[in-house]
């Protein structure tokens, strides 16, 4: 049995997170505020690592079922074996046709009508703190998703995206396959409570410059598995519509190595085309689109664990540490869309 004092500490804690998930954004800023004020006075840190530990840093918890143990939904897309294993060989996979045409007209339409609902927001770039809008790297519009959401259920509940066997579902089980592929690859399983998803609408002349997904030492650094899912009208024409995905695989970050060669390969945002990357190794952007595109976006988290805040602690000072440190708590709660990312 815990000591008195680590269980007043935990109950603090819980009613600290409690707060945390029913407060406004005007109240989670404030939090975050006190957390770092804290830091900075020498008294805090403990209380932001107790904040983290309790509820999101890895700690032993119930054994994943195997994905081929899950009750799937009769005609629910599925990934193959085949393809996981190219994911994990290569860091990228491209399957085409992973989606019906009928659940991709149906899964625009939907863009377009949150669109005419004032869902969507100009995307923003950058991580934390330094998220910013920044039109000279990116040109385009997102409406995060999840279920539940309310904003989103005022706009009407019977949604594709909620059916049974619809894009919820169909991530789900997507997400279980992958997760054993993460186990099997790093002995670590992704979260599904962390998975973030969005939909994002390029209008012509949009484009979204080089970038990486998971950036170290940022809340970003969850990020395992990238996914981008096409969604546009058939009969998109490489030629006169554009917008394809280049993922750079010369092995640098946000700018090709000096000396080295280009080396990328360019997908067609063909509608149906599922593309997985490793969101770590695979620098990627948007090209000019000549035409409006559409495409859901998306990436599956692994829990935090305690080295994550041990390297947030590594040339960084104790304010820097509580914001990292926050910021992650952000991504655990599913606070990030507040930032608007």
């Amino acid at each position: 049995c815990p000591p008195p004092s680590y269980r007043r500490q935990l109950h603090a804690t819980h009613r600290i997170n409690l707060y945390y998930h029913k407060a406004s954004t005007m109240k989670t800023s404030c939090l975050i505020v006190s957390l770092i004020f804290a830091i900075n006075n020498g008294s805090g840190s403990s209380l932001v690592t107790s904040f983290i530990t309790s509820q999101h840093v890895s700690k032993p918890r119930a054994k994943f079922l195997p994905s081929t143990s899950l009750k799937v939904a009769t005609g629910v897309p599925q990934i193959t074996q085949a393809d996981l294993a190219s994911l994990s060989e290569k860091g990228y996979v491209v399957i085409d046709n992973f989606l019906p045409r009928d659940l991709v007209d149906d899964l625009r339409e939907d863009i377009l009508n949150l669109r005419r609902g004032g869902a969507f927001k100009e995307a923003k770039i950058g991580q934390d703190s330094t998220n910013e809008l920044n039109t000279n790297i990116r040109v385009a519009e997102t409406c995060f998703l999840g279920r539940n959401r309310p904003e989103l259920l005022k706009l009407g509940e019977k949604s594709i995206r909620d059916r049974s066997g619809g894009l919820y579902d169909i991530l789900d089980n997507l997400c279980d396959s992958l997760s054993d592929l993460s186990m099997k690859d790093s002995a670590t399983p992704l979260d599904r409570s962390l998975n973030e998803l969005l939909y994002a609408y390029y209008p012509e002349g949009g484009f979204y410059r080089r970038h990486r997904d998971a950036i170290p030492n940022s809340a970003s650094v969850l990020r395992k598995y990238s996914l981008l899912l096409y969604l546009n009208r058939d009969g998109w024409s490489p030629d006169k519509d554009a917008g394809q995905l280049r993922m750079h695989l010369d092995g640098g970050g946000d700018e090709c190595p000096p000396g080295v060669q280009p080396n990328f390969i360019d997908v067609d945002p063909l509608g149906g085309t599922l593309v997985l990357f490793k969101s770590e190794a695979i620098p990627h952007e948007v090209l000019n689109t000549m035409s409006e595109r559409f495409a859901l976006v998306g990436w599956f988290n692994r829990p935090v664990s305690a080295a994550d805040i041990a390297n947030l602690g590594e040339g960084g000072n104790l304010v820097q540490v509580g914001m990292m440190a926050v910021a992650l708590a952000l991504v655990t709660v599913g606070v990030t869309t507040i930032l608007g990312q």
